[in-house]
């Protein structure tokens, strides 16, 4: 199953419940998930399974919005539950440039930023979450 790969966008702090509903044989894609109001799927062509039979597939998903890397470990989890380690890294790639020009007689610096992100934030978003966490260091 390919849930790591799937990228979701929301405002919403907290654990929220999606579930996945299928009939095999068939492709379980993204968007045979059902997500809460407000949780949207960045794209909902993103492969989760193939079904090679005529089988009912339903599984109940716990989501969460965070920061980091999170590694689940299988012994703190019971009633059949499986957990998945998440990534929760949104920016895939940040340049910066610095450009010196002068204006009439002062020497003036612009700072270039480009960032790419996998969607779930803007770029402007990951900038100003960016800046806070650098306001908020102690």
């Amino acid at each position: 199953m390919n849930l790591k790969e799937i990228v979701l966008r929301s405002n919403l702090y907290g654990t929220q419940n999606a579930f996945i509903c299928a009939k095999g044989p068939g492709y379980v894609t993204a968007q045979d998930i059902i997500l809460p109001p407000f949780v949207k799927i960045v794209d909902n062509t993103q492969h989760i399974a193939s079904l090679t039979e005529p089988i009912d597939l339903c599984i109940g998903l716990q989501i969460e919005r965070n920061r980091g890397y999170g590694i689940k470990m299988p012994k703190n989890f019971h009633d059949g539950s499986y957990p998945i380690d998440v990534v929760f890294m949104p920016v895939r790639n940040a340049n910066h440039g610095i450009h010196c020009y002068v204006n009439d007689t002062e020497k003036q610096e612009i700072l270039f930023l480009e960032i790419r992100t996998n969607e779930s934030l803007t770029p402007k978003e990951a900038l100003h979450e960016a800046s806070r966490n650098l306001i908020h260091l102690n």
